[in-house]
């Protein structure tokens, strides 16, 4: 039987007004799992290794001279090069990246506030996918840098400079990122095809191909009376979302309030509801263990449950260990077992067995 405790606990070595992870992202380096989050709103990251239960702490450059504190709420994380790469903001700081171990700015702060942060992973790449305030969704690829100075005179010939800008490759959607969660929106293939979904300014749920090119918009769903925004966006109770395979075909796995939803691509339609226990949904991840299909979810009051989204039923009994937000969660292996890894407010960043 599956214990409800967690197999590993830990808390950020940031005393005791920052021993959380505001947001968190997962990388595998050298054959190691290893968290990569952001205690505040500091000039600092870290990682931790679960499996060693080792915390490293980085100080990051500011990435405007003129601002020196990073108000880094929102975080994404990739290994280019044998090296990881950071990237995040906050609401009241655009989108920035870093090298995490010289700290060193690879890519200057965009004008608008991060509402969120993920990496998406497209087969042979990936993208960092940013909500940004009042923009949109963007995608940045994280190898990206901004030419030094020098990059930026020409060459003897007159020629362009060596280093091609870094916005040249930028992809920008017009998604609506609701939540601050790094489920805001989700980006992955859909029969080979690389697509992003989530929140239309409209109000329903929508998906675009990473050109720009929308795809669908999915059937509005019944508002809840008191839900906020629900006048003004008929669609705002869905504001976390995934991809993952259900029934053999890649569908939407949508949250909100306390309900969550798998729907179809294809023809725009929902599957049945799910009634979430505990509090309102501020954060989801969804991918296959063991060959079947699972969503994880976090609510406000601290609640973690794992749903067998082919059977649509609960797995095992709720994870409950925090005593307000569930931060975020991510599906994971850990030497080959599916977990489940987890941070909530003012306390530690858990690994959960997955239940059966």
């Amino acid at each position: 039987m599956t214990s409800n405790e967690p197999l590993i606990s830990s808390l950020a070595p940031f005393g005791l007004y920052g021993s959380h992870l505001y947001d968190f992202d997962l990388v595998t380096l050298d054959g190691q799992l290893l968290v990569v989050g952001t205690p505040d709103e500091d000039c600092r990251a870290c990682t931790w290794d679960p499996v060693a239960n080792r915390w490293v702490t980085y100080e990051l450059d500011a990435p405007d001279e003129e601002y020196r504190l990073t108000e880094l709420t929102s975080l994404c994380a990739a290994v280019v090069g044998g090296r990881i790469v950071i990237g995040g903001g906050g609401e009241h700081q655009g989108f920035a990246m870093w090298d995490l171990t010289s700290g060193k700015v690879r890519l200057g702060p965009q004008d608008c506030g991060t509402s969120s942060a993920v990496r998406a992973d497209f087969g042979g790449y990936s993208k960092f996918v940013v909500g940004s305030n009042y923009m949109g969704v963007e995608l940045w690829g994280p190898s990206l840098t901004e030419p030094d100075d020098d990059d930026e005179e020409e060459d003897e010939d007159g020629g362009e400079p060596e280093q091609p800008s870094p916005y040249d490759s930028l992809v920008s959607v017009e998604l609506w990122c609701k939540s601050r969660s790094g489920s805001a929106a989700a980006a992955g293939l859909l029969d080979g095809r690389p697509v992003l979904v989530g929140g239309h300014p409209s109000g329903v749920v929508a998906m675009w191909d990473v050109e720009g090119k929308p795809l669908v918009e999915f059937d509005s769903l019944d508002r809840v009376a008191g839900s906020e925004d629900s006048e003004r966006f008929p669609g705002a109770t869905l504001t976390d979302f995934a991809l993952a395979a259900v029934d053999g075909r890649t569908q939407v796995v949508a949250a909100g309030l306390r309900r969550l939803m798998v729907g179809d691509p294809r023809s725009g339609g929902w599957g049945e509801e799910l009634t979430v226990p505990g509090g309102e949904i501020v954060c989801l991840d969804a991918g296959t263990v063991n060959r079947v299909p699972v969503a994880v979810t976090g609510a406000e009051d601290g609640t973690i449950c794992v749903w067998d989204l082919e059977e649509r039923r609960l797995l095992g009994r709720p994870f409950q260990k925090y005593d307000s937000d569930v931060f975020g969660v991510r599906l994971a292996q850990l030497h080959g077992r599916p977990v489940v890894v987890s941070s909530g407010r003012w306390s530690s960043v858990d690994v959960w067995e997955i239940p059966s």
